[in-house]
């Protein structure tokens, strides 16, 4: 980051002494859907929660969990969570992944600040830190995780717009309910023209492509988690195992192609 004031200056000071002082690193694992009518994220990939000052609070259906200051959360993609408000003095630091990115925020109450960064080794480190057991294993590989960001050029992410913040919610919490791009678009509030130009420029992804792809990440999730083929197909929101293996097929040839 370029240009900070005090308030930011701070923020990446804490985020500097992390590694030094990271504290227990939790995880929550398997799938577990939006409850009905309920609020809160399902993402398709490996998030990460950090405290770096005050509490910050993560919820799990019935589970709340404090994280105080150098504590973290490793969230495997597939498990519904909600972030509570934040509190007078908490700082958070959380990572998750774009198709073409890592994106990081760091937030306080009123003000936050997104960033982006390259997908790798970021998302291999993550994934590795979430399956080991060990706790003091998946506290060495989230510490290597946290020095490999400080490494990096971070820069900003426009993420900031409320349409694209909506129909990025939208596709996040209805993936598992088959959401379609339709209704991705129509949680924009924008015309349809408008919301596929800022959803494409925003995500880095055009909208079709991008529901495919998250579907993906969260089928891989749910198959790591022990998940049969059907059951990940159906809770991924694809209409039948047929349609994921043609997915998946799709997907292998654009990888094999772009190498």
């Amino acid at each position: 980051m370029t240009d900070m004031d005090p308030t930011q200056r701070r923020w990446w000071r804490l985020l500097d002494e992390l590694p030094g002082r990271l504290g227990t690193v939790h995880r929550w694992t398997g799938f577990d859907p939006l409850p009905d009518g309920g609020m809160g994220g399902l993402h398709a990939t490996p998030t990460a929660v950090t405290c770096l000052a005050g509490v910050v609070r993560v919820r799990r259906r019935e589970v709340s969990l404090d994280l105080q200051p150098g504590e973290a959360l490793l969230i495997a993609g597939g498990v519904w969570h909600q972030h509570e408000a934040l509190r007078p003095g908490a700082l958070v630091f959380a990572q998750g992944f774009l198709p073409t990115c890592s994106d990081v925020l760091l937030r306080e109450t009123a003000r936050g600040w997104s960033g982006r960064l390259p997908g790798q080794p970021s998302r291999n480190l993550m994934e590795a830190a979430l399956a080991e057991a060990a706790p003091a294993e998946r506290h060495r590989l989230f510490g290597e995780l946290v020095a490999q960001v400080l490494a990096e050029s971070v820069t900003d992410l426009a993420f900031a717009h409320p349409g694209l913040r909506r129909m990025v919610d939208r596709l996040w919490s209805g993936l598992h309910r088959g959401v379609t791009v339709a209704q991705v678009l129509a949680a924009s509030g924008l015309s349809r023209a408008q919301a596929y130009r800022l959803f494409t420029s925003g995500y880095g992804l055009p909208p079709k492509r991008a529901l495919e792809q998250s579907r993906l990440w969260l089928a891989g999730s749910l198959l790591a988690a022990g998940r049969t083929r059907s059951e990940a197909a159906r809770d991924s929101g694809f209409s039948s195992p047929d349609r994921m293996r043609l997915a998946m097929r799709r997907a292998a040839a654009r990888t094999k192609g772009d190498g």
